[in-house]
């Protein structure tokens, strides 16, 4: 233990105090942190591969193979030990994926159960991360979870030039974030849910081959599904709204609940229960929306860059006709179409945006399968997270 505090103080203190720690003393720290001893893995790897490459030659035998083994203890244990308790509150941490293409992320993780699934959450366009913190609450299954902000969204980079928000790119975002989690975690996702377009995105990677053994089933809940109008004419007439948004919104809002109620304001006539459930109002604003210098509360998420997504709208019925998804995918359709309540509208969109989910689902592995819920709409984790988390833990094995 005493060993174990010198290395957990802070670095600079370490190298002013002269720390010399023989091979035998690096060994065992390696040991320790393979055995999850420790409470701050990640600083405490950071600080041996420091202090190894200070005390032995670089480049020597000794110094690569420690500071491989702190590596792969590190790995291995998927850095259980800044995920949260059982009670459900998330860990903040970070996810780096520059070296491969990507973006850094910011992610929330839960540690949930040792023998519960492995599922990766992934939100809709102008959400956050944060949103899907109370269904995990509500999930009879403890997973080990980790919800991911999207590019642009949340505390994650936003590229600023526009090709950057392409749907493909935004798949291999996708597949990235699949194959840290498997990385870091050591086993597949047991379940990829995605809410709305990120879905989309998702069957492109997967169709090119990306992301394919890292998950092992995708749920996808009601994923956009535009046809050829939906994906020119009504994507850049969506785009060009959104951005007449952002310049209303430009004073930002007064308070962080404000921001709560102006997005259930705008929402709320797509839904069925004529409202946002007042939690995820509130999980939205808190990890959505921050204070900036005036304390004046801003989207996390620009306008902007939400339209950009919108305007970057793909046919995926029309981008799989020519291709295959080899993953199951479990495709939950919300009963409420977006468009006007009007019954008989009702009826026309849900059978056009069914005959195209139908098509989907034949393109992709041979469990797929579709799945309605009745009394939600197209925001439907935002809308009703009981349903939601009850329809995951029957979906999820």
């Amino acid at each position: 233990q005493g060993l174990e505090g010198k290395f957990l103080r802070s670095e600079r203190k370490l190298t002013q105090q002269n720390h010399i720690l023989p091979f035998h003393s690096i060994s065992f720290v390696v040991k320790m942190l393979a055995s999850g001893r420790s409470t701050q893995l990640g600083q405490t790897a950071l600080r041996l591969t420091c202090i190894t490459r200070q005390v032995l030659p670089a480049g020597s035998s000794s110094s690569n193979n420690i500071i491989s083994s702190a590596a792969s203890s590190y790995a291995s244990l998927g850095r259980r030990q800044f995920a949260s308790s059982s009670s459900g509150s998330p860990a903040k941490r970070w996810m780096d994926l520059r070296e491969k293409g990507g973006i850094r992320h910011s992610a929330l993780e839960w540690k949930g159960d040792v023998d519960g699934p492995n599922v990766l959450f992934l939100h809709a366009n102008s959400l956050c991360a944060g949103v899907w913190a109370p269904v995990v609450k509500r999930m009879a299954k403890k997973a080990h979870a980790v919800a991911v902000d999207l590019r642009a969204h949340g505390d994650s980079d936003a590229p600023t030039d526009p090709s950057a928000y392409e749907w493909s790119e935004i798949g291999r975002d996708f597949a990235r974030i699949a194959e840290q989690v498997v990385a870091e975690t050591g086993r597949p996702i047991d379940a990829c849910v995605t809410h709305s377009f990120i879905g989309d995105c998702a069957l492109m990677a997967l169709a090119d081959g990306l992301g394919t053994s890292s998950v092992r089933k995708m749920i996808l809940l009601d994923p956009v599904l535009a046809d050829e109008w939906g994906a020119t004419v009504g994507a850049q007439k969506l785009a060009g709204g959104t951005r007449k948004l952002g310049k209303r919104e430009a004073e930002g809002f007064e308070s962080k609940e404000a921001v709560g109620e102006a997005l259930n304001k705008l929402l709320k006539g797509a839904t069925v229960k004529g409202g946002l459930h007042p939690e995820m109002q509130a999980a939205f604003a808190e990890y959505g929306s921050a204070p900036d210098s005036s304390n004046k509360w801003r989207l996390k998420c620009s306008r902007d860059n939400e339209a950009e997504v919108y305007a970057k709208r793909i046919a995926i019925s029309d981008w799989l006709a020519s291709r295959k998804v080899d993953t199951d995918v479990k495709l939950v359709f919300s009963q409420r179409r977006r468009g006007k309540p009007d019954p008989e509208e009702q009826a026309t969109l849900f059978s056009r945006d069914m005959g195209v989910a139908q098509g989907v689902v034949k393109r992709c592995g041979p469990g797929s399968s579709i799945k309605v819920l009745d009394g939600v709409g197209h925001f439907l984790v935002l809308e009703d997270p009981d349903l939601i988390a009850s329809t995951l833990d029957s979906l999820i094995e």
